[in-house]
């Protein structure tokens, strides 16, 4: 809901005296955490530093403060300090793609209830075959059977597809696409990962293209590119062999870690050595380290640092 509480009012009061911006602060208190707008980026260190996120990788018990910016700051691209950027590049986005597996993780709790009551009642209840059928169709999981049989591949399959997707992957791609943010797309439509759309004028047309045929999908909010690319590592044909090493990796009761599922997603992109470029960044900046973590609760908001 729309957040013009007392209590926001209090939180906002906290951030005073701040830089001035060229647009109002906009922000909404959701039960997952709080959505920000239009904050420059001297705002939102300072933001930042009010809830101790002051380092863009180690938090106390690996827990990172739910708050999720909607789009890059509009002065993003001019923060000189290169090293600066890459820093906050990564503090927007990490917690972006812990909430982007929370909801991921909540689809595979709810895939191990319908087991669960297929195992209690020997049949798919109706209810479960629609939400089966919901899924496999968001997920591209097909099969030609019918009745039991269909509903037992499906959900087999879905288990297979619905599983986390480790930060340090989603933000390592994301850096790699995007230069960091900084990309022109990303500018104009929060297209992180510089996803085509094909055989039409929606989206943003790539500079110097000669190929007239597709253009740049443009998403609402940084959240939307990354649930969107998420849902192509769980579905399309290109990650397979990511899925495959994903579901032996939660056999053996091992962690999923960014560093050692990447070379499992090279045909993520056209990007020469994407795998490689992908590694690196991880490696660079300490990047599997999110892969364990956490969001905290929204309480932090009302609790000063």
């Amino acid at each position: 809901m729309k957040t013009k509480a007392v209590a926001l009012l209090v939180f906002l009061s906290w951030l005073l005296p701040l830089p001035l911006q060229a647009k109002p602060l906009e922000m909404e208190l959701k039960a997952e955490g709080l959505y920000v707008s239009n904050p420059n980026t001297a705002v939102l260190q300072r933001m930042f530093d009010d809830y101790g996120y002051r380092d863009y990788i180690y938090m106390p018990d690996w827990k990172y403060p739910p708050l999720f910016l909607n789009a890059f700051p509009s002065d993003f691209n001019r923060v000189a300090d290169k090293n600066l950027r890459n820093r906050l590049f990564i503090q927007i986005l990490a917690p972006l793609t812990m909430l982007v597996n929370e909801r991921i993780i909540l689809e595979r709790y709810q895939l191990m209830m319908i087991q669960k009551r297929f195992l209690q009642n020997e049949k798919f209840l109706p209810e479960d075959q629609d939400e089966l059928e919901r899924l496999a169709q968001k997920y591209d999981v097909f099969t030609r059977m019918k009745g039991a049989d269909r509903y037992k591949i499906v959900l087999n399959e879905l288990f297979d597809r619905i599983d986390a997707v480790p930060p340090s992957l989603l933000i390592g791609a994301a850096a790699a696409e995007s230069n960091w943010g900084t990309a022109r797309e990303v500018e104009l439509g929060n297209a992180l990962y510089k996803e085509k759309v094909w055989f039409t004028n929606d989206g943003i047309k790539p500079l110097d293209e000669p190929d007239d045929s597709y253009r740049i999908k443009v998403f609402p909010s940084l959240e939307a590119a990354i649930d969107a690319y998420a849902l192509k590592f769980n579905s399309d044909v290109n990650f397979e062999h990511f899925r495959n090493l994903r579901r032996q990796r939660r056999n053996h009761k091992k962690a999923l870690r960014g560093n050692a599922m990447v070379y499992n997603m090279v045909r993520g992109s056209p990007l020469e050595n994407y795998a490689g470029l992908i590694s690196y960044i991880i490696t660079f900046y300490d990047l599997v380290n999110l892969d364990e973590a956490e969001l905290g609760s929204v309480d932090m908001f009302w609790k000063k640092k």
